[in-house]
């Protein structure tokens, strides 16, 4: 798998560890789909990893499996960035087959801090708003597209 691992300049709390949102991209989409997560999130301290599933982008493989599959990739990508530290907690932002995929994760992970799920398109949720849990001293931060 192809991956990207966005991180904020000079926001490390003090015990050096950092936030993270792993980006789960739409069927046919890639991780270039995370610039807006990228945009939200690094002003606030949070790091971004977006990769691309199994048969999207620049990763190998035929075709996705609308989730089915793809969760296997996420639990690979999470169990990676674990392994490297200076991770203090890991968020999941997942949009249509994206959301599908962190849904069914985070079933099987308590850890996982929060979610953003986009299920619908932006002309479509103009009104829609999200929460996303900053993780800076429980500051909220309000999405709005």
């Amino acid at each position: 798998m192809k991956c990207s691992h966005y991180l904020p300049l000079d926001s490390k709390t003090k015990d050096g560890t950092l936030p993270a949102v792993v980006y789960c991209h739409c069927n046919s989409g890639s991780r270039r789909d995370a610039e807006e997560a990228v945009w939200h999130l690094l002003p606030c301290g949070v790091g971004v990893v977006a990769f691309d599933f199994t048969g999207s982008g620049l990763s190998d493989g035929k075709w996705v499996t609308l989730g089915a599959h793809e969760v296997d990739d996420l639990a690979v990508v999470i169990q990676h960035l674990r392994s490297m530290g200076g991770i203090s907690s890991i968020g999941l932002w997942g949009r249509s087959m994206g959301a599908v995929t962190a849904l069914l994760y985070s079933h099987k992970d308590p850890d996982i801090a929060g979610m953003v799920r986009r299920v619908c398109s932006r002309s479509r949720c103009r009104s829609c708003v999200c929460m996303l849990h900053c993780w800076m001293g429980g500051l909220l931060a309000w999405v709005a597209w």
